[in-house]
């Protein structure tokens, strides 16, 4: 990574621990394809992650931490894990205000709404 892209990493976690205790809202766009889910967001940390063969899975993610819910077509499931991971391995721009916070990489855009 480079230095201007760990200065925006920085930021993006300072802005989501300004909002721990808050239910955030978080869209990914990835192809044609839009999930939505909800967080009480508990916690933010960065993760490492196994290595992987098949250069599918990002060498560190920004995890959110707390209970969540996915809406789906049928409605809304509980969050598996009770966390949320947000990849890091092209970070293509990031914006954020007080509420609000897009990241796009180079797979998804994710909007995040406090």
């Amino acid at each position: 990574m480079t230095e201007r892209t760990d200065q925006q990493i920085e930021t993006i976690i300072e802005t989501l621990s300004r909002w721990k205790g808050s239910e955030i809202t978080i869209k990914k766009e990835e192809l044609n394809d839009i999930d939505k889910n909800t967080i009480s967001l508990e916690d933010v940390q960065i993760a490492r992650q196994l290595e992987d063969e098949d250069d599918y899975v990002d060498p560190y993610t920004i995890e959110l931490k707390g209970k969540g819910t996915v809406v789906n077509h049928t409605g809304t499931v509980k969050l598996p894990l009770n966390s949320y991971e947000l990849p890091l391995r092209q970070l293509l721009s990031f914006e954020a205000s007080k509420e609000f916070m897009t990241i796009k990489t180079d797979r998804a855009t994710y909007v995040i709404k406090k």
